[in-house]
């Protein structure tokens, strides 16, 4: 996709997205199959690396940046930044209440004070249960860019292909480098949602097609085929 394209491809897509501004796209030169959106509704941009650029048909690319454009008009940045300082707030609380018990250490062996098992136990278990919490806002987000960035595109198929092509090349690349990491960790653990279901998901929202499948499996062919094994004749021909 040329850079003239690959701006009117963008103001088109921040248009029908509502964006007050038009998000500025800017080149990485990398190898790894990638984009990602940073900034706000006013001031936004879309970074798109040299190997997705090389990897992706146009119409793929339009579908990456309709799922781009879409995060900046959910405000998913803030959203996630927002998520992650309170991440970040439950873990400091969570130290700090682990120092005040160490300090209170002598205290509790002397018998002074008693020991608050139940808030011992959610100190131990806040900062998971956020980080927990985080993931699984990330991928609902993940999910409502991929749905805005089909009505945006009108072409589910567009960034299904795009998505099934970006983690073909991903694990070539993976396997490459980490011969071991065939075992992926868990759902839960993911800040992204499986590429299969999010496909899934895509091709739910496309259009029933006009006319139903030609029936290729209903025709039979008029001559069989003899599945005698061929034979050797003195000119060294099979026949």
């Amino acid at each position: 996709m040329k850079r003239p394209i690959f701006g009117l491809c963008c103001a088109e897509l921040a248009a029908r997205a509502g964006l007050p501004a038009v998000p500025v796209p800017h080149y990485v030169p990398s190898g790894v199959v990638n984009a990602f959106a940073t900034g706000s509704k006013h001031h936004a941009a879309i970074a798109l690396t040299d190997g997705l650029l090389r990897s992706l048909t146009p119409r793929e690319l339009t579908g990456v940046l309709g799922h781009e454009i879409a995060h900046i008009a959910n405000e998913d940045l803030r959203v996630m930044g927002l998520a992650d300082s309170i991440s970040r707030l439950t873990h400091l609380l969570a130290l700090l209440g682990q120092l005040a018990i160490v300090l209170s250490l002598p205290a509790l062996l002397l018998g002074v004070t008693e020991v608050n098992w139940p808030a011992l136990l959610l100190l131990a278990v806040a900062p998971q249960l956020a980080l927990l919490a985080q993931l699984g806002l990330s991928r609902v987000r993940e999910f409502d860019a991929d749905r805005l960035a089909a009505e945006l595109t009108g072409d589910p198929h567009g960034l299904a292909s795009a998505l099934a092509k970006i983690e073909r090349v991903s694990r070539s690349w993976r396997a490459w480098l980490l011969p071991g990491w065939g075992n992926p960790e868990p759902s839960w653990l993911r800040t992204h949602p499986a590429t299969a279901e999010r496909i899934e998901r895509l091709l739910e929202l496309a259009p029933p097609p006009a006319m139903p499948p030609f029936p290729s499996a209903r025709f039979v062919p008029e001559v069989t085929v003899s599945p005698r094994p061929p034979r050797w004749r003195t000119g060294g021909l099979w026949r």
